[in-house]
């Protein structure tokens, strides 16, 4: 990996980039096209650690730390979406990235179809992982709010709790689980609780979706409690070029739990699209 120390949790040479006040980590490998994967709530950028093994012969691959996750610093309060994505434009632009495909899970899901929305001319391929398009209800902004001041008061285990309500299929291998609880543990309560604020003003992507006209990977397993059949229907529906890759068994983390079939549906997906012409510049 260029530049990245081998402690894996620092980035290469001016690999944490100052934007607008806050300092966003990131790792990078590989060459040719970029891939940004976008991690999730309440995770941090190691979460991509086998995509980014598995896409760096072919790809370059650009995974940060969104704000107040992992080593990039917390604004407390509330963070929107569309804050996450501004920081994500910034790292782009100050890595002179003009053009990629970009892969969120998740509430990264969310950040891509914000990075979509702002700029989709900039993009040439999105992936929405284990996510939605809906709107947020009345209930769910209450119970997120609700949740994030629990999180403020009493630490992140309020979180891992909650998020064993439905996070991993039944089939999940214990060191995956051991790994994810010990990620989400280390998590800023301050972090965490600003994202659940900002996504409980979550708006409605689908006319987003509609919009857009490039290639798009619709990934989701089975057991997924949160991002189920239907949710995940609704957003193949609104996309003129959709990719649905269902994986039997997998929860919430497809990507850690059944990774040999993702990294193949991925690396496909992404080759399958790539554009033809010279790599941006970086």
């Amino acid at each position: 990996m260029a530049g990245r120390r081998a402690n894996g949790r620092s980035c290469r040479a001016g690999g944490a980039v100052r934007l607008a006040g806050v300092k966003l980590a990131y790792d990078e490998a590989g060459r040719g096209e970029c891939v940004v994967l976008i991690h999730g709530h309440p995770f941090d950028r190691t979460l991509w650690g086998p995509q980014l093994a598995a896409l760096r012969d072919r790809f370059r691959v650009v995974v940060p730390d969104l704000r107040g996750f992992g080593e990039s610093p917390a604004t407390p309060g509330s963070v929107t979406m569309r804050e996450y994505a501004a920081d994500v434009e910034d790292l782009l632009d100050d890595l002179r990235i003009n053009r990629a495909a970009v892969i969120g899970l998740s509430m990264g899901g969310l950040v891509t179809m914000e990075l979509a929305r702002s700029q989709p001319e900039r993009y040439w391929a999105i992936g929405l992982v284990a996510t939605t398009a809906e709107p947020v209800t009345a209930q769910e902004r209450v119970t997120r709010r609700q949740r994030a001041d629990a999180v403020e008061r009493d630490g992140m285990g309020v979180l891992v709790d909650y998020m064993h309500t439905g996070l991993y299929g039944p089939a999940c291998p214990p060191a995956v689980r051991a790994r994810v609880d010990a990620m989400m543990a280390a998590t800023s309560p301050a972090g965490a609780a600003a994202a659940l604020r900002g996504r409980a003003e979550r708006p409605d992507y689908r006319p987003v979706l509609a919009a857009l006209d490039v290639p798009a990977l619709v990934c989701a397993g089975t057991a997924d409690p949160w991002s189920d059949s239907a949710v995940t229907a609704e957003i193949v529906a609104c996309l003129k070029h959709p990719e649905l890759v269902v994986i039997d068994g997998a929860g919430h983390l497809p990507n850690l739990e059944a990774g040999r079939q993702f990294d193949q549906a991925l690396r496909g997906f992404l080759q399958a699209h790539a554009p033809a012409g010279p790599a941006s510049a970086g």
